[in-house]
Parts: C-alpha cells; structure tokens; sequence
C-alpha cells in the first residue's frame, strides 16, 4: 500500500498489480479471446432452440405415474390423453360412411408404435361420452408415450396424417399439441423481442450517454452473456430437460443486466475522470468499487433466482438454471469489456466516452432535490406513496391460481380453437372425470362395493361407476364424474373429500382435476421454503454489504411492497379483465399461473435487491466520511439516480418485449416484472428509500456487537477512494437542502471545468485555505468502529480501517 505525501495511505491506490491492472494491461488479448468464445458459444448454442420442451409445470408423484400406467395397461383407459383428435360429419357420425371412416382412423393412430393406448366411440359401450350431444362429432382420445419433446413431435405428425383423412372433418387438441404450439410460438417471441430489444435498448443508451461508443458497450456484454448462456444451455440439455421459456428469460436478463451493469460501471468511471484522476487510476477506482458492487448485485440477483430449484416442477427449476448462467456471465463480462475496452480505447476512447456528463450530472442534481425532500419530511412523502402501492395491489387479495392451459394460447391458434369447439360440444366433466384407481386384489374385495356406495354419496360427485380388469389379481377403479368443472375449484374440494375416505387398501387418484391440485399443493407447500432462503440469502448479502441489520430488513420490506404492487394489476389485467387492450389478440384466462407468479416474484426480488446494492454503494461511501445518514441519502441519489432511472428504462423496454408474445404466460410474465421494476426504481428508490434513512437516522447503521464483530472480520474493507491531488479546491454546486461537506471525495456537481492532477513527481501546489473551514490537504481516513462509536453511541461505521 502506498502512502501519501502527508504519510496517510491512500486506499485508491492499494494493490497496483492487482486485477484490475491485469485486465488493463491485457486489454487486446482477453477481448480477442472473449470474441473466439463468442464465435464458439454461436456455433455451440444455434439449436439450442429445438432441444427444450414445452412442459414441466405439472407436478405428478410416482404413484400417480404408476396409476397412470397401469389404467393403460390393464383397462386400456387414456386417463392421461395428451391428444384428443376430433372426428365431425355434417350427417353424423354414429354410423354409416362417416363412422368407418371415424374407425379407420382411430385403428390407424393405435397402431403406431408411440401410442400406448387410444380410445374412441365406436368400440366402446352404448351411451359412451366420446360422441356429442347431436351426434355429429366424436372423439378419439390418444396418449402419445415418450418425453414431451418427442410426444410433441410424435402428436403433430399424428393429427397432420388425421387431417388427410377423407369423408369427414377433422381436427386435433390436446396437451401434446398444446405444448408444441407453445414451443414455436416461444421461439417467434424470442425473434420478436431481439429484433425490438436491440434497437430500443441502443436508442435508451444513446439517449442516457450521449455517445455511440458508450452505447455499445453495454450491447456488447449483452451480446456475449446471451450467446454464452445459449451455449451453455445447450450442454445443459444434454444432462436435464430444460424448459423452452428459458431463451426468452435468457434473452430479456442478459439484456437488462448487461445493461444494468455496464451503465453503472461506465458512471462510476466517468465521476471518476471528472473528479481529476487518471484514465488507469478511474479505471482500478471503478474496478475495485463498482465491480464489487456489481459482484454483489450479481450475487443477490443469484440468491433469488436459487430459490426456484426449490419448487419440483422442472420448468422453473430451468429458469433457474438459465438465470444464473447468464447472471454470472453478464457480470463477468460487464467488468471485463468495459475495463478492457476503456483501457484499449486510450484518450481517444475518453474523448467517445464522457461526452454525456452534463446531462447527467443535471439529472442527478434532479434526483438529489427529490431525495432531500423526502429526508426534510419523511412521513409526507412516505405515507401517500404507500398508501397509493397499496391501492395498486390490493386486487392481489383475491388471486385465483391455476396451472396454465390451452387458454395460454393466443386465441387464433388452430389448437385453441380445436379446443373451444371440443368445450362448446361436450361436457368437461365427462372427458376428464377422477379415476380411483384401488389396490390388487380389490376386483373380488367385499369392501369395494361399499367403497363405490361411499364415493358416490360424496359431496360434489354427480355420479360413479366401477370397473374391474380380469385376472385372479384383478383391480377395481371407480370412474367419478364431479358436479363442478374439473379445473374449478370445487372439483379440487371434491377430490380432497374423495381422498379422505376409508377405503379397502392403498386409493390412487389419477386426472387431470389431481394433477391441478397437486401441483398448486406441491408448490405452494414448497413456497415458504424459498421464500425464505430468498429472504435469508438477500439479508445476509446486504449485510455484508453495509454491516447494517435494519438496512437488509428496509430493503426486503420495500422490495415486497413493489412486488405486490406488480401482483395487484397482473390479477386486475389477467384474472378481472382489464385493460384487456393490452392483451392484443390473447383473452383474459381468468386466472394467474402460479409458475409465472412465482418466476416474476425471484427476478424482481433480484433486480430490487440490485438497484438496492448500487444505492448503498454510493451511501456507504458518503457516509463513512460524514457519519451524516441524511447527506449520504442525498448524496446517493445525486451518484446513482440517474443510473438507475435509464437502467429500469432499458430494462423495462427488454422486459415489454416479452409482452409483445402471442402467449399469456410470457405476456403476463412481461407486463408483471415491467411493472414492478418501474415502481422500484420511480417510487421506491427516490422517495421511500431517503424517507426511511431519514425517519430511522443513526439507526439504519445499527448492528448486535457481535454482528459488528463479525462484520469486522468477514465483509468487504473498501474505504472510498481518496480524490488526486488539485492545484485549486473545485467548484461545488450548494444545495438549498443539503450543506456539502468540505472533505467529500467528489464535488456533487462541479460548476467549472475540473483542473488536472499535478504531474507526476511534482508536488502539489498548496491549496488556499477556504475563507471559513480549513480544507485538509487530503481526506481523513475513514474512522474505525471504536472512533465511529465514540462519536455516535447509537450507530456503528459500515466499514472498518
């Protein structure tokens, strides 16, 4: 570490060969290996596309997988059909040319090699469900074996050859169907949201720096953590099922977070240069702070998205995988292109970059008149905002959770309306009654009998009928038929009541009602879990992060109210109907999917807890050399406001696109994060934030002695750069609000041009002692914990020397 000339160690200048002057002095090499890995992540990553699937947002134990087989095997029941292919004929279709056609065809289905069993009317008893009302319509039910991918693929084959049969119309449904429909309208979205992302997102840059070059910096790193993260994906795939949404949350995070962090890092460099230090010294300055930052942000956002591998539906658990990969390596590469671009610019570079300090530093000014006026009068800003959040979500209250299903689709989909035509034509309850399936044996069991007498007293059970299958060892299942609609909730009351009832052995249920309802029981009996390892994981981070227990405590209160506000319009759009405009050509499903509720809870919790990382960077800088809670609030505001008001912009562009998608799930997934990103970074950032500093003072530094003790041994030990050496004290911008400090590292808002530093060797001219308070020729060293604690009995420092 070297010292100064007053023999005080400047903290900016320790470690000089460290990595930040790695990474400058390697500039050209490591960006030309990040190109070849580009290279190789496109070539390795171009199928990643046609190797996900659609599925994996049901929850099925092993029993009821069992179940299902069996009920195929021994009873050749299709109680898990994945394609429903409809048969009509203008003169019917119960007998005659129509009919054998209707026959042909299902014969033809069941004879292929992937389709384990397929029932239809024709064979079936008198009085079977498969024909309609009028007669004119029938129904084949299949269940395409294989992982969903190939059933998929096997499906759309199946209904294009039934399409071609002659005398009669045919169409097909189905979740097979469904979920190949999804795959390819999910990679259309993803074309679509690249095509609008890219340019927007360049448009938001040059608009917040002025300069092209800067601009595309942050398209750069963005480039490169979504075609790394697709190669990545496609290795992945090779070892698990991976879900087909993970490319558009791959394409909308690594844009946003390559954004985010490029945009803070590119700031925090150029308050560097203009505060007089060195094009190499503003860089190691913004490697070591705002890349720490960075790392915890990156850290945080990480945690979050953890917490969805705790949910046992593999469709999040690889949304999760996608998050992080492409979080790490948007921070990677953030740090990494812009140190090493800058540094391989040179002067040239500085000339494209710092054009834009002006309007920025005017924004900031902005946002720091805003911050003290909330600090002034805390609870007359904080009171109306909360108030006004909390009429935003309170349509939260009544939130109707089904896992997602046709009605995903847009509604000029071929399958969708296959789908409504089979709804309008047929009883629901008939296709997809609740099948108890009973153990071995059960076929000759005196109590089966008495069983059945039971089910069919039960509330909600509009009637039930047992069938046996042959055998010394054979089975009995019950075949019930719910009063209600099978995806409502009285169906799912009805399955809970069948379930409770004694019965002659082991009773496995099996249907599409079961599935419903043990996927919302499965994952809402995980969601406590991760929420608090979410909650656990951000307030750990945050505390090593300041060394503070109330501010990880602030920011986890905060982050939930912008959360719900997000959850409170998603029910109003989505579940009320509306502003259905906003849905363009998709309906209101009438419902909210609780997959995507989950999802959008983890990534907004991550971004605010992002946003809520680079506030406290600039805080705790501010506040180790003032102890003035209130000044470091306003202070912050001025350094990262304005970062963080284009950020939420550029992400909040990336995020629409999603809601630009034909599909429900991604357009609910869009407009949800959309909206709670705006709050966070326009509402909670700039008003609540300074409100609570300044309501809770000294405190928001407060922390157990062990905690500090703690803190003192294992958290972050970076003190804010000490500024260069100045032939003059520079200009500062007063605020009526907010008296600066003479000893502040950076002058907020310089009103003339900043002087550079002395030559090097040369001593510094002394500077003129200021006509009220005497300037020190260099900044105290931050105080320590036993200074800061003598000064202030309540609060203790963030940081330790």
């Amino acid at each position: 570490m070297s010292a100064g000339p007053d023999g005080q160690h400047d903290p900016a200048r320790r470690r000089p060969s460290g990595w930040p002057r790695a990474l400058r002095r390697h500039a050209g090499r490591i960006l030309a290996g990040l190109g070849v890995l580009l290279a190789v992540s496109a070539v390795l990553g171009a199928d990643t596309a046609h190797r996900l699937s659609a599925g994996g947002y049901q929850y099925r134990d092993a029993a009821t997988r069992r179940a299902v087989d069996v009920l195929a095997s021994d009873f050749r029941l299709p109680a898990d059909a994945n394609l429903v292919v409809t048969v009509h004929g203008r003169d019917g279709v119960r007998s005659g040319a129509a009919a054998a056609a209707g026959r042909a065809l299902a014969d033809r289905i069941r004879a292929h090699p992937d389709v384990t069993v397929a029932a239809d009317p024709w064979t079936a008893p008198p009085g079977s469900p498969l024909f309609s009302a009028d007669g004119r319509t029938a129904l084949v039910l299949v269940h395409v074996a294989g992982p969903e991918r190939a059933a998929a693929a096997t499906a759309r084959k199946l209904a294009d050859r039934a399409a071609r049969t002659g005398g009669v119309e045919v169409g097909a449904a189905g979740r097979a169907l469904v979920q190949g429909e999804l795959t390819r309208d999910a990679q259309d979205a993803l074309l679509r949201a690249e095509l609008l992302a890219v340019p927007l997102t360049f448009l938001a840059l040059l608009l917040a720096f002025r300069s092209p070059t800067a601009a595309l910096l942050p398209l750069a790193v963005g480039v490169v953590a979504v075609t790394t993260t697709l190669a990545l994906l496609r290795l992945l795939t090779a070892v698990v099922p991976v879900g087909v949404f993970a490319l558009n949350l791959t394409t909308a995070l690594g844009f946003g977070l390559a954004v985010d962090y490029s945009l803070f890092l590119l700031s925090r460099y150029r308050s560097e240069r203009a505060a007089g230090h060195d094009r190499d010294r503003a860089l190691d300055i913004t490697a070591r702070t705002a890349g720490r930052t960075v790392a915890y942000s990156a850290l945080a956002v990480c945690a979050a998205l953890l917490a969805l591998l705790f949910f046992p539906v593999y469709a999040l658990s690889s949304l999760a995988y996608a998050g992080l990969s492409v979080i790490a390596v948007a921070a990677v590469s953030a740090v990494t292109v812009v140190v090493c671009a800058v540094a391989l610019l040179g002067d040239r570079g500085d000339r494209l970059l710092l054009p834009a300090a002006p309007p920025a530093r005017a924004q900031g000014e902005r946002w720091a008149r805003l911050a003290a006026l909330a600090s002034a009068r805390p609870w007359r800003w904080a009171v109306p905002s909360v108030l006004l959040l909390c009429a935003l979500a309170a349509p939260f209250a009544h939130a109707t959770f089904t896992p997602s299903d046709e009605r995903m689709l847009r509604d000029t989909s071929a399958v969708a309306e296959a789908t409504e035509r089979i709804r309008t034509r047929f009883d629901p309850r008939d296709l997809d009654p609740v099948w108890l399936l009973l153990p071995p044996g059960s076929a000759r069991d005196a109590g089966t009998a008495a069983y059945l007498r039971a089910v069919a007293r039960t509330p909600g059970v509009a009637r039930a009928a047992v069938l046996t299958s042959p055998g010394p060892a054979g089975r009995a299942v019950v075949r019930v038929v719910t009063a209600g609609a099978p995806s409502g909730d009285g169906a799912a009351a009805t399955l809970a009541r069948l379930r409770a009832l004694p019965a002659p052995g082991p009773v496995t249920a099996v249907g599409g009602t079961v599935d419903r309802a043990d996927t919302l029981a499965a994952l809402a009996g995980r969601l406590p879990w991760a929420l608090g390892f979410l909650a656990a994981g951000t307030f750990v981070l945050l505390f090593l992060f300041t060394g503070s227990v109330l501010m990880p405590v602030k920011a986890l209160v905060l982050a939930a109210l912008g959360l719900t506000v997000g959850m409170g319009v998603l029910v109003a759009v989505f579940q009320d109907g509306y502003a259905a405009f906003l849905l363009g050509d998709v309906s209101a499903p009438g419902y909210l999917d609780p997959s995507v509720v989950i999802l959008v809870v983890c990534v907004c919790f991550g971004l605010a807890t992002d946003y809520e990382m680079f506030l406290l960077s600039r805080l705790r800088e501010h506040h180790l050399l003032t102890g003035d809670t209130r000044a470091a609030a306003v202070e912050a505001a001025r350094r990262t406001s304005a970062t963080i008001s284009w950020s939420a912009v550029i992400l909040i562009t990336v995020l629409l696109t999603l809601a630009a998608s034909p599909l429900t799930m991604l357009k609910m997934a869009g407009i949800g994060s959309a909206l709670s990103v705006l709050v966070d970074a326009f509402v909670i950032r700039p008003v609540l934030v300074p409100a609570a500093l300044a309501f809770f003072g000294p405190a928001n530094w407060w922390a157990p002695p062990w905690l500090r003790r703690l803190h003192a041994r294992v958290g972050p030990h970076e003190h804010p750069p000490a500024p260069p050496a100045r032939t003059a004290p520079p200009a500062r911008a007063t605020s009526p609000h907010l008296p600066h400090p003479p000893h502040l590292p950076y002058p907020p808002a310089p009103s003339s041009p900043v002087t550079s530093p002395h030559a090097p060797g040369a001593p510094p001219p002394p500077a003129p002692p200021p006509p009220v308070v005497p300037v020190p020729a260099r900044p105290p060293t931050p105080p320590t914990a036993a200074a800061d604690a003598a000064r202030r009995s309540t609060a203790s420092a963030p940081e330790h020397s």
